[in-house]
């Protein structure tokens, strides 16, 4: 098997899944109308030991021939009650199970025989991103044939019940693997799980687009990462993935997409200025979807928007397709520059300019008028309340546009509403560490006194555009702004800075007095310090900005001097 290229075929082909389940129920509880059940049973057989898995049961009381839903974590996360539970509140029978395996402080987890001892996450090492063997001696297939035996739990409890499929992040990379290889799933939602994971650190759209090729990476690519299972996927899926995710290269997702096999239902929707979380659109997309497939509600699933960058009137825009069968609720596009690194693009919403027949609309794209090149997308909401997104288009800009734009000391000022700002904390809110699970906006203008509104969010907020060139400070820049809160607070102001190669984080508290008037700030780069307090050396190599204290606060008037 050594140095063996396996395909997804030829890596699942000889799995044996005959062996019996073994179900032990260590927890069994009713809960406002849902079973929650603690379980473990039965995995594969390694050298005469079999993997034995602990999982979450929930299911409408009485009804466990619900259809069901099996949810699978990040690889740092473990069953998570809540998550099961919301869905078991909607009529589905949810298993979640753990498969990080051994974990501090936690004794209900996945064992694995100490001979696959690398499928436990924190031991994974090189078989996490190397196939050194093959694809079969690496974490990953030991996490797929954990969730292939928790199918066949879900099968034994009721055998001709439907089972969707739903993985996060880690858990939606292997998620992917499932549905090219299992039969039976009737579909399959991959949650910030875009594949490519060995094309880290390789953009895209980049000078070098070229993944540097032995024997070991050409194991992995074939027999691991996401696009290559992509293909063969035997279910409807719905890719939900975030713009600036930090796990993979947001701009190769669509790449995954457009890998499904064609015979296959299929959408995408981004989930905008987030970093591997989802919001409550998606959210809402995701239960559409399952209700769609598993109950068979008349749902319609719009096909992902159509976007192309173009010149019209001496203008740069982008022209707009929506699909023909659906009534548009409304849609926004939104633009970045040059930036190659995705997960630290600043996205700007773009102004409408026009509708160009029944189902095409022009965005303009007002560039820096010394951009190299732009990102554009879009997502639309239908009437029937489905949300779809385009790929990210890329153009390189090799004159100047009516609509340029000059460079420009305003990085926020409350005319642009929320633009731009996303939220800096996903701390509280939160189901598997993924869903934003609010009805309230997380970023909101606040008006303060003189009915001058401030932008707010209890996340924190958190800012790109001090990384676009347009808005780029000089390296002895000032940072201004105006700050209002009610009561007294501590406001913690950070900058992200990357220094030889790995991010850092530079700190400046200040205290606010609070009361009935707007305070200006002055702040320098001397002002923000690291943990062994050494100072910023300059603003100019600023990432991102962000504000957070735990009190209400609003921010305005946010410019460099």
């Amino acid at each position: 098997m050594a140095n063996k290229i396996l395909t997804p075929i030829t890596l699942w082909s000889d799995f044996d899944d005959s062996l019996p389940i073994q179900c032990t129920v260590l927890e069994d509880r009713e809960e406002n109308g849902v079973l929650l059940r603690k379980l473990r049973y039965f995995g594969r057989d390694v050298g005469g030991v079999r993997v034995n898995i602990f999982a979450v049961y929930c299911a409408p009381s009485g009804e466990d021939s619900a259809p069901a839903l099996l949810v699978l974590p990040d690889a740092a996360q473990t069953a998570d009650a809540a998550f099961a539970m919301r869905f078991a509140k909607k009529g589905y029978a949810v298993l979640m199970p753990d498969y990080r395996g051994e974990w501090e402080d936690c004794e209900e987890y996945t064992i694995y025989p100490d001979a696959i001892a690398y499928a436990n996450f924190r031991a994974a090492g090189r078989r996490l991103d190397f196939a050194d063997e093959s694809a079969k001696e690496t974490s990953w297939y030991e996490w797929v044939a954990v969730a292939r035996y928790s199918c066949l739990y879900l099968r034994s409890i009721a055998p001709e019940r439907k089972i969707g499929l739903i993985g996060i992040k880690a858990g939606g990379e292997v998620a992917w693997q499932l549905a090219a290889t299992f039969e039976g799933i009737s579909c399959a939602i991959p949650v910030c799980a875009g594949g490519w994971r060995a094309y880290r650190g390789v953009y895209k759209f980049g000078e070098s687009t070229e993944l540097k090729m032995d024997d070991e990476r050409y194991r992995f690519l074939a027999g691991v990462e996401s696009q290559a299972y992509a293909p063969y996927v035997k279910c409807p899926v719905l890719m939900l993935c975030s713009t600036n995710d930090e796990g993979f290269d947001a701009d190769r997702a669509f790449d995954t997409y457009a890998r499904i096999n064609p015979a296959m239902d299929k959408t995408f929707y981004f989930a905008a200025r987030y970093n591997g979380h989802i919001g409550n659109t998606g959210l809402n997309d995701l239960d559409l979807f399952i209700d769609k497939y598993l109950k068979g509600r008349e749902v319609f699933i719009p096909t992902p928007v159509e976007i192309g960058v173009e010149e019209d009137d001496g203008e740069l825009v982008a022209r707009i397709k929506f699909d023909s069968n659906g009534e548009v609720k409304y849609c926004d596009v939104y633009m970045a520059e040059d930036n190659l690194d995705s997960p630290t693009r600043d996205w700007t919403k773009c102004a409408f300019k026009r509708e160009d027949g029944e189902d095409e609309w022009i965005f303009s794209l007002n560039a820096y008028e010394n951009a190299s090149r732009v990102f554009v997308f879009a997502k639309a909401k239908y009437s029937c309340g489905f949300a779809v997104s385009s790929k990210i288009a890329v153009k390189r800009l090799d004159k100047s546009y009516a609509n340029a734009q000059k460079k420009s000391r305003i990085l926020y000022s409350s005319t642009n509403g929320t633009d731009s700002f996303t939220i800096d904390r996903f701390d509280k809110n939160v189901l598997a560490d993924c869903f934003l699970n609010t009805s309230r906006a997380p970023v909101q203008l606040l008006e303060g006194p003189l009915g001058i509104k401030g932008i707010y969010s209890s996340y924190g907020l958190k800012l790109f555009r001090i990384n676009d060139a347009r808005f780029r400070p000089s390296e002895n820049g000032l940072l201004k702004f105006d700050i209002y809160s009610e009561q007294p607070t501590l406001l913690q102001i950070c900058i992200g800075v990357v220094q030889n190669g790995a991010p850092a984080r530079y700190s400046c508290t200040l205290r606010v007095s609070g009361g009935g008037c707007w305070g200006d700030h002055l702040l320098s780069a001397k002002d923000f310090k690291n943990e062994v307090n050494k100072p910023l050396a300059g603003l100019d190599g600023a990432r991102y900005l962000t504000f957070y204290s735990q009190d209400e606060f609003c921010i305005n008037n946010l410019l460099w001097l």
